[in-house]
């Protein structure tokens, strides 16, 4: 409907407007039963389950139009500005918050409320970006669509929809159902919950590339152009391991940096992070095989096979978190998230002949070698008894440092994405970064 501005404006009320009437029906179901939900957390974990239970549905209206108002700015191009308010803006939010709750300047209680209400920012925010787009617009005509187009709208949105839910279900499960199965209730979510804000940390420059790839692979596969959709689909996907395969270096050979400001018992994040880093590395090594079914005729698969590993994730955190705890969390939700990927990995290859893997990814990998080293070997110059958080600061920079300058400089010399020796010979060509 992009040439006709009177069905964009319909699509978009609809769009603003279901989805929150879903949510709506689903919260009066979540009061309803307010008291058989409370009852499965552990006895020590219900009485802070009981005072923030009206907030779960303040939080997701406030999620549920900040993905909204992305995924339209996204459409209309406006690609950098979103991430940068959900990405940067909103994780700098919550920084502050952690640092003020820290050093006592606030309550618990307004720490929680407050990591809530910051969702508003990007809200607020993203509707004064979209209000200057010129699709941007409501229309109430509900005749502007026909009755073909209904059905055709429906089919197509339930389905992705019902798959919205499976990958959020298959993306929080673990943290969702740890207080239920572990007897250290939200004790040891607290230590799963630091791990999982890491790997959030991992999945940034993912996030990043996603929508304007995405964006542009759609447009290719609506175009019926097939070798231009293989090609950015492999393009993509080596643009965003590149990053990806940085981050991960970074985060590994900070993670001792990290909790020791951190402290307090917390050493068991590092393998249960390098768990959780296995199937998080392995989601985002096979590149845009989401959105790739998302806009074919295949986009059904994806919703079918989450549905059955969902089914497989309850049972494996079901019966290892009991035994296993965090660990068993983690291993439950790796080993998901590789079932997952495998399935749609084969099934893209076998219909639409297409794969995000090649030689350029192993030369990835290889470039990130020598950094990895070179931050792990790298020597502490300080001394974190007497100085520690000066000491923690130094040794954090000087480490990253070293690593992304030989990641650069092995990235320079390996060549793996066509899109970086574009982009070396510009600045050679052009004596200029941008």
């Amino acid at each position: 409907y992009a040439n006709d501005e009177r069905k964009k404006r319909l699509l978009l009320t609809l769009c603003l407007g279901i989805p929150p009437i879903i949510t709506g029906i689903a919260i009066i179901f979540y009061f309803l039963f307010r008291s058989w939900i409370l009852i499965h957390f552990q006895p020590a974990d219900i009485p802070f389950m009981q005072k923030y239970f009206a907030w779960l549905p303040v939080f997701i209206f406030l999620f549920l139009y900040m993905v909204i108002l992305e995924q339209y700015l996204g459409s209309q191009m406006k690609i950098a500005v979103s991430d940068f308010m959900s990405e940067v803006l909103l994780r700098i939010g919550n920084i502050i918050l952690i640092l003020l709750f820290a050093y006592g300047y606030i309550s618990f209680n307004i720490f929680v409320i407050g990591t809530i209400l910051i969702y508003l920012i990007p809200v607020i925010l993203f509707f004064i970006l979209s209000t200057q787009t010129k699709s941007f617009g409501f229309s109430l005509q509900l005749k502007n669509f026909s009755k073909a187009e209904y059905k055709e709208l429906i089919h197509f949105s339930w389905y992705h929809f019902l798959l919205a839910v499976s990958l959020l279900l298959m993306g929080y499960m673990d943290v969702l159902l740890l207080p239920f199965y572990n007897h250290n209730g939200f004790t040891s979510l607290a230590v799963y919950s630091v791990a999982v804000f890491f790997i959030a940390f991992l999945q940034l420059p993912y996030r990043a590339l996603l929508i304007p790839s995405s964006t542009v692979l759609a447009k290719a596969y609506a175009d019926n152009d097939v070798p231009k959709t293989k090609d950015i689909f492999t393009r993509a996907s080596i643009n965003i391991l590149i990053p990806t395969i940085g981050m991960a270096i970074l985060l590994f050979c900070n993670l001792k940096n990290a909790l020791t400001i951190i402290k307090n018992g917390y050493l068991e994040v590092i393998p249960v992070f390098s768990i959780l880093f296995i199937g998080s590395f392995i989601n985002l090594a096979t590149g845009m095989n989401d959105q790739v079914l998302t806009i074919t005729k295949y986009y059904k698969f994806n919703f079918y096979v989450s549905l059955g590993l969902i089914a497989i994730f309850y049972l494996l955190i079901r019966t290892l978190a009991p035994v296993y705890g965090i660990y068993g969390a983690a291993w439950s939700s790796t080993i998901t998230i590789i079932i997952f990927n495998l399935a749609k990995l084969l099934f893209i290859w076998k219909k639409l002949d297409m794969q995000p893997f090649s030689l350029n990814t192993l030369l990835a990998i290889l470039a990130g070698l020598p950094a990895l080293a070179a931050g792990y070997f790298f020597p502490e110059f300080f001394d974190p008894a007497r100085h520690v958080f000066i000491h923690t600061f130094i040794d954090a920079a000087m480490r990253s440092a070293v690593i992304i300058i030989v990641y650069l400089l092995m990235l320079y010399w390996l060549k793996p994405s066509k899109d970086l020796r574009e982009y070396i010979a510009s600045i050679k060509k052009n004596k200029r970064l941008f």
